[in-house]
């Protein structure tokens, strides 16, 4: 159902039941389904989403210190810090410390739920530099059997700054059902980092929802399971390949998994996450 056919239909009859879906696409950058019944005068409750506190399982471990972004003199706490961001709707995913074949690494795991592990850091637009991450995925956790799961459930996230009087009416809309249901305005840019079953690398894919989110596709098919992946990205030069200009300041990177209920358990894997500014880049 189209945006335009949302708001006719529904937004006069269930509100708030519209901005709750409204608000999951945006903050997820995903597909949120309308409720099969539609003609139901009953509003199915839907939970707010939003930071719902620190990742005890992962703060402070040895995977956080390895994604924490360079800086001069020691870490300290806040730098080791990572938070789950709930996506409304849905239970938070369970996001802890592991050792992967001898890789520090992070399980997710996911059954109907999904939250985005985010470490908030800003880093001004110069010296952006580049992202490299990897992920490993077990073939038990990708349900091949399923055509409409497009996606493997790994994704790299970059919120962005930038001049918010551009944002179309719509994007503004949406901005402020976020802030209703989440706290947090929608990011002025996303851009997503995906390993797609349909999509070929290189892809940029724009929300449906939103142009302000996209999506860059690192790899696709139905190949690579139990194995890790690596991969290295120029972040200025995605950023203007998926949005046509240059970004603004990097305020917070993540990674995000989700399942939908009848997908079974889901489980992904990631390493560290690490952030090479433009100087050191520039030096090599």
């Amino acid at each position: 159902m189209s945006l335009a056919v949302l708001f006719d239909r529904a937004f006069s009859r269930f509100p708030m039941l519209t901005a709750v879906l409204l608000a999951a696409t945006l903050v997820a950058g995903c597909a949120t389904h309308v409720p099969a019944d539609e003609d139901s005068d009953t509003e199915e409750p839907v939970s707010k989403g939003g930071t719902v506190g620190v990742a005890e399982g992962v703060t402070g471990t040895a995977w956080a210190e390895m994604s924490a972004p360079p800086k001069a003199g020691e870490l300290k706490p806040d730098d080791l810090r990572w938070e789950i961001f709930r996506v409304p709707g849905k239970q938070p995913a369970s996001y802890s410390y592991v050792r992967h074949e001898g890789r520090d690494a992070v399980l997710a795991k996911v059954e109907a739920s999904g939250s985005i592990l985010r470490h908030r850091h800003r880093i001004e637009p110069e010296q952006i530099g580049l992202v490299r991450f990897s992920w490993n995925v077990p073939n038990a956790g990708a349900n091949l059997s399923l055509p409409q799961l497009e996606d493997v459930p790994v994704r790299v996230v970059l919120a962005f700054e930038g001049d918010r009087s551009r944002l179309s009416m719509k994007n503004t809309l949406l901005s402020e059902l976020s802030r209703l249901l989440t706290g947090e305005e929608m990011p002025f840019a996303t851009l997503v980092y995906s390993w797609s079953r349909v999509n070929r690398p290189g892809e940029v894919v724009i929300n449906d929802r939103t142009d302000r989110i996209r999506k860059i596709v690192v790899d696709s098919g139905d190949h690579g399971y139990n194995e890790w992946l690596s991969y290295e990205r120029d972040i200025r030069a995605d950023y203007r390949k998926a949005f046509g200009e240059e970004p603004g300041a990097l305020l917070s990177f993540a990674v995000f998994t989700e399942g939908e209920k009848n997908e079974g358990q889901l489980q992904a894997y990631y390493g560290p996450l690490e952030l090479v500014p433009a100087s050191a880049v520039a030096r090599k």
